[in-house]
């Protein structure tokens, strides 16, 4: 979902005072504040009325109303799976990545694999998501929330910064993908799952290793997505 956060900043004239401003205090999402906006009395002008996001910057009703369309064209409910096949012996890697995504009402999957050549499983599971990072440009998204899945509690939790990373490159493939992620402005949460519930990404890779790339965008049915 959207991550934005915004506070209602109202400002009323009193002719024996001059301007006197109100401040919200609790967040609102982008959708509440659009509907607060309506309900603002027709009889005051609108301009009276702003919106404070979580850095500080203002927002008309105006400019929200026009993100809220270019929204409405960008993927949302973003959740990347990854995983990663390693050949000690030959450094061939194959490299799986699901994506599911919503765009409007309609719910999508897409499925992706290709090979890598690396020194360490670790090193392609972070070449696995950054692929999907790449993917998500791809697919136009941006200014979102991801979620994101991964079965290596290694990788997982130096993604999420709670475990030291001391290899020269591992600390590189995290530079890069948390560089794309700023760029697209997308706000990762990082979620470590088991094998089983990471299935569809690690067949994916160890296909690619078979000599069977695949690459496909499906359309779910109204129950298919999670």
């Amino acid at each position: 979902m959207w991550s934005m956060k915004l506070r209602a900043h109202y400002t009323m004239k009193v002719k024996s005072i001059g301007s006197v401003a109100f401040y919200q205090e609790d967040w609102l999402e982008l959708k509440e504040a659009l509907r607060l906006a309506k309900h603002i009395d027709k009889k005051e002008p609108q301009s009276l009325l702003s919106f404070e996001d979580e850095k500080g910057a203002m927002w008309s009703i105006k400019e929200l109303e026009k993100l809220n369309e270019e929204l409405k064209l960008e993927p949302d409910q973003l959740q990347v799976y990854f995983d990663a096949s390693f050949h000690k012996e030959t450094g061939d890697s194959g490299l799986g990545i699901v994506i599911y995504y919503k765009l409007g009402k309609d719910a999508y999957r897409l499925r992706k694999n290709q090979s890598f050549q690396g020194s360490t499983n670790n090193e392609a599971e972070y070449a696995a998501l950054f692929e999907a990072v790449k993917a998500l440009k791809d697919l136009g998204a941006s200014r979102n929330s991801v979620t994101i899945r991964g079965d290596s509690l290694v990788v997982m939790n130096q993604l999420k910064g709670e475990w030291p990373c001391y290899d020269d490159v591992h600390n590189k493939w995290l530079d890069r993908i948390e560089a794309a992620l700023k760029e697209l402005k997308l706000t990762p949460t990082y979620e470590a799952i088991d094998r089983k519930q990471n299935a569809e990404a690690d067949q994916l890779a160890r296909q690619i290793l078979a000599d069977v790339p695949i690459e496909s965008t499906l359309k779910l049915e109204a129950d298919g997505a999670e």
